[in-house]
């Protein structure tokens, strides 16, 4: 068990890591949009590189909070169902739900979205939104990047609420 526990900490601090990074695309965000709200309104003068910049951050900033949030637990969840349960009935569906339902739709968009990436760095895409023209496979990769730790963070609380179930509920380290 303690690979295990190695493992889980392992990926456990890159998503911490990914958190932090959101924690200061956040603020970024505010400022950006602040920023340009107000050359809008008070100036009259809108940006041509606010709106781009912070649709970039803002995907970043909810690709990058995935894995955060999964190792957090802190995901929403609809409980009227999920609280009625008890902790092994828990387990047991938060193990099959991620067989079923988590690690297909999560390998496939990572899949997708790396394809598209390096489709975008072969193809030196810009984006036409605004006068900027920003290349756009940085931020297509980032995108990757958030959804391959997500994948990550998921295979090692799989791992973990595997381990769980096996020591009957307990915390297998």
């Amino acid at each position: 068990m303690t690979v295990l526990k190695k493992v889980y900490d392992t990926v456990g601090r890159l998503s911490e890591w990914s958190g932090r990074i959101v924690s200061v695309a956040i603020p970024a965000l505010v400022i950006v949009i602040t920023f340009d709200v107000f050359m809008r309104y008070v100036f009259n003068n809108p940006t041509n590189w606010a709106y781009e910049l912070s649709y970039m951050l803002g995907t970043a900033t909810i690709s990058l909070g995935l894995p955060y949030v999964h190792y957090h637990s802190s995901h929403v969840r609809v409980d009227v169902v999920y609280s009625r349960l008890s902790p092994m009935a828990r387990l047991v569906l938060d193990i099959v739900l991620t067989v079923l339902l988590f690690f297909p739709l999560v390998f496939m968009w990572t899949k997708v979205f790396g394809a598209n990436a390096w489709q975008s760095f072969l193809t030196h895409e810009t984006s036409y939104d605004s006068l900027w023209y920003p290349l756009l496979w940085p931020f297509k990769t980032i995108i990757v990047l958030g959804f391959f730790l997500l994948l990550l963070q998921g295979a090692a609380t799989f791992m973990r609420d595997v381990a769980r179930l096996l020591k009957g509920g307990r915390e297998p380290w």
